[in-house]
């Protein structure tokens, strides 16, 4: 499965540690940043992450987290998710942010900051190759529009970006929480985060969808030109409330529009015992 997110994941690898202090009964827990120094990257990566460095930083008008790392456009990592060089999500099932039980996410997760800012992402192959890989799933679903892909001229594909948000778990909270819990899945949650092989998402920079727009190299089908006369709209995934619409517009571009929440940007932390 983890062929599907950046081989950044897998700079777990790199990171074998010494076991836990055990001088004392209850050692010290503390989280250590995991920087991208530990996985050398190729110039596809250097490249995308400089992109939406930069981007992060006119949107937010503030820099970047450091130690960021790119996670390409991707929705299966979520913040306060236990991930390793072969297992993405290793707490699936322990889920640290709890919405209904004991209200965790009100004390652990805090939102530093967010911007609409729906301005052109400059794209390099790679992030053209991301988005790009967006839409043709996305078409391809659809009976009606899976010939449409076809048409489209990739190579003239604008992307705009819209509602940006920097969400930060609070670390010292969580250790707090974990040191005092008697709770059976958070002593579990604990355990997973103190094997040495495992790191946690601890900070995420996310996308709400984008806009795609693109030229057309031949003209679509009568059928289809009726349909996208006026906004169509359509469905993605009803519990993630994702969903998006199409348009052809007077210019005969294409414009999709794909409301969507992507990780793009993301911090890692380790806890250790000591």
């Amino acid at each position: 499965m983890l062929n599907k997110i950046s081989p950044i994941i897998f700079f777990c690898i790199c990171i074998s540690v010494a076991g836990c202090n055990r001088a004392s009964k209850e050692p010290a827990l503390q989280f250590e940043t995991i920087s991208d120094s530990v996985y050398k990257p190729d110039d596809n990566y250097k490249q995308s992450l400089v992109i939406w460095k930069d981007y992060y930083e006119k949107c937010m008008n503030q820099q970047l987290f450091a130690d960021a790392f790119y996670l390409q456009l991707q929705n299966k990592l979520n913040i306060g998710s236990i991930n390793n060089a072969q297992e993405i999500n290793v707490n699936e099932g322990t889920p640290i942010i709890d919405t209904s039980g004991n209200n965790n996410i009100f004390t652990l997760l805090a939102i530093i900051s967010s911007a609409n800012c729906s301005e052109n992402l400059p794209l390099n192959n790679n992030l053209r190759m991301n988005f790009y890989g967006e839409v043709v799933k996305l078409l391809s679903a659809s009976p009606d529009f899976k010939n449409m892909v076809a048409a489209l001229d990739s190579g003239q594909m604008t992307i705009k970006v819209g509602t940006v948000y920097n969400y930060t778990l609070r670390p010292d909270s969580l250790i707090s929480m974990l040191n005092r819990t008697t709770d059976s899945s958070l002593i579990r949650y604990k355990e997973l985060l103190l094997k040495p092989e495992n790191v946690m998402l601890a900070q995420t920079v996310d996308i709400l969808g984008f806009t795609a727009e693109f030229p057309l190299k031949t003209a679509l089908a009568a059928s289809q030109q009726t349909q996208l006369a006026k906004e169509w709209f359509f469905t993605i995934d009803v519990a993630a409330n994702a969903n998006g619409s199409m348009i052809l517009l007077p210019n005969n571009n294409l414009r999709l529009k794909i409301n969507k929440r992507y990780s793009v940007l993301g911090k890692f932390l380790q806890l250790k015992a000591g």
